[in-house]
């Protein structure tokens, strides 16, 4: 790596930032005590995570909602969310 290239540039030459974030968004959330994940579920969960970090809980909720509405009309099933408005999700004193 060219550092002095890198620095004029004013770009990161370290992986703190990195770090940071995977502690911020995975380790606060999967590394709870006594928690055990496999693959399938602990990738959902991230992807909730880090919509929730984002602050995209209502955009995301609308996409499920107007991904649902097309099925339905599709399919003519009546298929229908269980709550009409999302549970706090929690983010462990993480704001």
């Amino acid at each position: 790596m060219n550092y002095k290239t890198l620095r004029k540039e004013d770009l990161e030459i370290s992986s703190s930032v990195v770090e940071g974030a995977v502690k911020h968004v995975v380790a606060k959330r999967f590394d709870a005590g006594e928690m055990r994940w496999i693959i399938e579920r602990s990738e959902s969960l991230l992807h909730l995570r880090c919509i929730e970090i984002n602050g995209d809980w209502n955009k995301f909720i609308q996409f499920v909602h107007d991904k649902m509405t097309l099925k339905i009309q599709k399919t003519k099933i009546n298929e229908f969310l269980k709550a009409k408005e999302p549970d706090q999700i929690s983010t462990y004193g993480i704001n």
